[in-house]
């Protein structure tokens, strides 16, 4: 155990969270290694999506089968949204019922104006072309927006397949490329402990600074309704397509405990991806699915839109009609799709989906930039978990899925890990290549 990189993220989690509470100010310094942690991986992001959907869409080979991946990948992701939001839109109309106590927002309120700032580009883009198609090749690879990756990647892909026997050796390159940086993501990764030290102690800082109030409700309500919705509804859904959900989140725990310590789904995109194809997801299927999960499949964070808007609606006096709930559903729908999994843009997607509707008062806001972290933890695990189960699903639809390879792997007794080169599928992929 002690030589897992499991073991290690998970003292490391552990010790911030003592430091974050015997020492807040210094615990609130430690915030730079999560940060930059993250920092580091979502520079590898860009690339590792490129190559993998690239790569993974070329070697699927037929058209037929990737207009029938794509059709389905978007029906799942439009209806899981769309019932995230609707769930979280019942529980805030349940939890505006209850006598929450006020709450006073403090020295939050100075912070909105900056956060209002960088919520412009989430509401504007969601609603232009700007925000699905690039400028440029090179800034969709690495400019930070996963859906200009996603759309170079798919035009690369297609078009690889069309040209052939003369794409194949471009085809071998970006293979080679994508072997390459998933090295570079195994070094980055060994500094999980630290980040998850530095972001559990952040947060535990964090919460004594913060007057909860009737924020409490708000939390307990939360962190319940992304619970019911794993172990309920994607439970039921792992099951009825032939896998369990509780033995896939024990096979993604390394993962799940980066994302708790450092509040973002985004750095372990590269591990999950390969667990999952090692799992017996091919990464033809895998890579497009998961990838695109991450800007359309948020359903964390659509249920905290809802929620958020309905709280913020009740505590500041104003209320929602009907009317202006179906209206803000409706952006929502439209402006969450501009999220992406990291650390406060669940936040910021809130502040340019009010902007757009105008159905909630801004200034509530204020409320809810305090226990910003804390609902951070809770939307990026439901983000990883809901993004995992629908690759599975949605690989299973396009028939690609080994479902007997994949409840193997998941009910070993100690599931790989890929801490070790020899559990890399991308090593095993190299050398299969090499022996041809």
């Amino acid at each position: 155990m002690h030589r897992t990189l499991t073991f290690w993220t998970m003292c490391g989690l552990g010790l911030g969270v003592v430091f974050g509470a015997v020492a807040p100010e210094a615990g609130e310094r430690m915030r730079f290694l999560a940060d930059a942690f993250i920092s580091l991986m979502t520079m590898l992001i860009g690339p590792v999506i490129f190559t993998t959907v690239a790569g993974g869409l070329a070697s699927l080979g037929g058209r037929r089968l990737l207009s029938s991946l794509s059709l389905k990948a978007v029906l799942y992701f439009e209806a899981a949204t769309t019932l995230a939001l609707v769930i979280g839109l019942l529980v805030g109309n349940l939890l505006g019922r209850l006598p929450i106590p006020a709450t006073d927002p403090g020295p939050d309120v100075d912070k909105l104006d900056s956060l209002r700032r960088q919520a412009e580009s989430f509401g504007n883009g969601s609603l232009s072309l700007d925000a699905v198609v690039p400028h440029s090749f090179s800034s969709a690879v690495i400019g930070g927006n996963m859906l200009h990756t996603l759309v170079v990647a798919a035009l690369t892909g297609v078009a690889l397949v069309m040209a052939g026997r003369r794409g194949a050796p471009v085809l071998d390159l970006i293979n080679r490329g994508s072997h390459i940086l998933f090295c570079m993501v195994r070094i980055v990764v060994a500094g999980a402990p630290a980040a998850a030290f530095g972001g559990a102690a952040y947060t535990a800082s964090q919460i004594g600074v913060v007057p909860l109030g009737g924020l409490a409700c708000l939390i307990s309500a939360f962190y319940l309704t992304c619970a019911a919705v794993i172990f309920l509804g994607l439970g039921l859904l792992a099951r009825a397509n032939g896998f369990s959900l509780l033995r896939l989140v024990r096979y993604l725990r390394h993962e799940l405990l980066v994302v708790i310590g450092t509040s973002s789904s985004g750095p372990v995109f590269p591990r999950v991806l390969r667990k999952l194809e090692l799992a017996g997801a091919p990464r033809g299927t895998s890579a497009p699915v998961l990838a695109g999960g991450y800007s359309l499949h948020l359903i964390g964070t659509c249920l905290y839109l809802t929620m958020a808007a309905m709280f913020v609606a009740v505590t500041s006096g104003s209320g929602l009609s009907l009317g202006d709930q179906l209206l803000f559903l409706a952006i929502a729908m439209i402006v969450s799709k501009s999220a992406v999994g990291v650390t406060g843009s669940g936040l910021l997607t809130l502040i340019a989906t009010i902007s757009v509707t105008q159905s909630v008062p801004m200034a509530g806001v204020a409320l809810l930039i305090g226990i910003d972290r804390i609902m951070s933890e809770a939307r990026a695990v439901t983000n990883l978990i809901g993004n995992s189960v629908a690759t599975l699903v949605i690989t299973r639809w396009a028939g690609q899925l080994d479902l007997d390879r994949l409840n193997h792997t998941l009910s070993a007794q100690r599931p790989a890990e890929l801490d070790r080169p020899e559990d890399d599928p991308s090593v095993v992929e190299i050398r299969i290549s090499d022996g041809k």
